[in-house]
């Protein structure tokens, strides 16, 4: 009661006193924020992403938003000297960085990306450590188109449709050398759309499990009018993305198939199963159905480097005569066309 009655008795003062702190507490914030040297802390962080990752990021314009948010539009990953240089770009990337994090240094950002039609949201963090500086990432997001997403795999885009989530992306990894890293990534993908094969996919989904330069894709699976599929595979990841070497195994149920699908009907079960892998490099992996190659059709190539390993438990195929075209009569002619650019790897389209 006593201090209601001393704030009653000097509440023009009291008052006075509030007013002159909150004063001053908008012009010094006006004036850091006016004052701040906002361009330089976004070159420093441009800086600090590029070393992070070892690949050159660049932006065609920078901002500022009260209180501490930086907004990058036009954002372009890519590596330096490399044949297909460009990695990623970005619509926008908002970076929401705390005060107390800026005033000591730290890089602990929340992002908010723009980027392939659809928005992601993530943590990008970075320490320094005894074993040198330490990076995380974690994100999640949606809406991400295929067709746009294809450059990533030097694929052209109009040959893929399809949206992308992601609802699980974590990565943490030393220094520069991310491939040897460790991280997880779950997604699944709608309304899917092969336009070559002629197949449709109303659902893709997995998980990709990296650790010390391999991703293992497990649990896999793809459902469609024309097949179902299940299966797994590992990705031996070497600098040249595209060199990498891909080793999947799959199960398919074939339903209704059309187009070149038809051709794998003579070689399924009377329940419609076959077996399915892939292998070899990424750019133009081999196909193999029931553990024998698939040949691309005009190529006259038949197997691969791994070509030897067999598919989901699949028997060893018998040694088989030459047949037409210089084929053992084992391996079955389809339409296939390489996973890189058109016309790389010497196939005929």
């Amino acid at each position: 009661m006593g201090w209601l009655q001393w704030v009653s008795r000097h509440r023009s003062g009291f008052i006075t006193a509030i007013s002159y702190a909150t004063a001053a507490v908008i012009t010094i914030t006006v004036f850091v924020y006016l004052t701040f040297p906002w361009q330089k802390l976004s070159e420093w962080m441009r800086i600090k992403v590029e070393r992070a990752a070892n690949l050159q990021v660049t932006v065609q314009d920078s901002r500022v938003r009260f209180p501490f948010l930086l907004i990058w539009k036009g954002i372009t990953v890519s590596r330096v000297g490399h044949p297909a240089p460009v990695l990623m770009t970005a619509d926008q990337i908002s970076v929401a960085w705390p005060i107390g994090a800026i005033l000591q240094r730290h890089m602990d950002l929340d992002l908010a990306i723009q980027a392939w039609g659809g928005e992601a949201h993530g943590r990008f963090t970075a320490r320094r450590t005894g074993q040198g500086m330490q990076y995380h990432m974690e994100a999640s997001g949606k809406g991400f188109e295929l067709g746009k997403l294809a450059a990533l795999f030097q694929l052209p885009p109009e040959g893929v449709i399809g949206t992308v989530r992601i609802s699980r992306f974590e990565h943490d990894w030393t220094n520069q050398d991310w491939m040897q890293g460790q991280g997880n990534l779950s997604w699944e993908a709608t309304e899917v759309g092969l336009k070559q094969w002629e197949i449709r996919f109303k659902r893709l989904n997995g998980n990709v499990i990296l650790k010390a330069g391999m991703s293992n894709l497990e649990n896999f699976s793809a459902q469609g009018e024309a097949l179902d599929l299940v299966g797994n595979g590992s990705l031996l990841l070497r600098p040249e993305f595209m060199e990498s070497l891909l080793n999947f195994n799959s199960r398919v149920t074939l339903h209704k198939p059309t187009g070149p699908l038809a051709l794998l009907s003579s070689l399924a079960s009377p329940d419609g199963r076959l077996d399915f892998a892939l292998r070899g490099a990424l750019k133009q992996p081999t196909p193999y159905v029931n553990g024998a190659p698939f040949a691309a059709l005009g190529t006259g190539v038949s197997g691969s480097p791994v070509g030897n390993t067999r598919a989901l438990g699949s028997p060893a195929p018998p040694a088989a005569a030459p047949g037409p075209h210089g084929l053992p009569s084992g391996t079955v002619r389809i339409p296939l066309s390489p996973v890189g650019p058109a016309g790389s790897g010497g196939g005929d389209q």
